[in-house]
């Protein structure tokens, strides 16, 4: 109701129930935004031998927004390759940074976009699902992109080649051979200066299976 009065779409987080899943799209609509969409908890949308949840795939067919929000726990490749295989592609993929996710697997955005360079998606898709779309999910076109008279938010990246390892929320591995690297991002034209690592709060603990074995690709 809150959504509808001030005219926005609604963001629902899924993971493990409950509610469960059933619930969960009931209160659905297009233009809501779907986050965690292909994580690998009790509210998978899809999985190896699955077809992809049919509900799910007619409220994307009329909108609905799937967005990736990687996180500590909220990535999985198994629900990730059985959706691609499909054809169900993230409308955005997003970071869910936090103090517990940049510690690995997750690490940054570039990381996470890279992710799904290794994946099969092309460098204009990923760039979009970063930029233009996002913005048209919040219903803001004046962000995500670079027409003359847009608020002036860049990221400059170098794509390096080579051979890396990426994983997922369950220290599972993927390899690739392209990563993107931030070298410079502007907001509202100035450059942002980069800032030394905050020390990390009590609770930004990782999982058991996490510590330990993060490694930057």
């Amino acid at each position: 109701e809150l959504a509808d009065r001030v005219a926005l779409p609604l963001m629902v987080h899924i993971g493990s129930g409950p509610p469960t899943m059933d619930e969960i799209v009931d209160l659905l609509r297009p233009g809501d935004i779907l986050t965690h969409c292909f994580t690998g908890g009790d509210h998978r949308i899809a999985a190896p031998g699955m077809a992809t949840r049919a509900d799910i795939r007619a409220l994307h067919d009329r909108g609905l927004v799937l967005d990736i929000g990687h996180g500590t726990g909220s990535f999985s490749y198994e629900t990730t390759e059985a959706a691609l295989a499909e054809g169900l592609l993230p409308d955005v993929i997003s970071s869910d940074i936090h103090q517990m996710s940049v510690q690995g697997p997750m690490f940054d955005l570039p990381t996470t976009l890279s992710k799904f360079l290794a994946l099969g998606l092309s460098l204009p898709d990923v760039i979009e699902r970063a930029t233009s779309r996002p913005a048209a999910a919040m219903r803001r076109p004046d962000l995500g992109t670079l027409r003359p008279g847009s608020w002036a938010d860049l990221a400059l990246f170098r794509l390096e080649e080579g051979d890396y390892e990426f994983h997922d929320v369950h220290m599972t591995p993927r390899r690739g051979s392209q990563l993107l690297v931030n070298t410079l991002t502007i907001v509202a034209g100035e450059p942002l200066p980069r800032v030394a690592e905050r020390e990390r709060m009590v609770w930004a603990t990782l999982p058991e299976h996490q510590e330990g074995r993060q490694r930057r690709p």
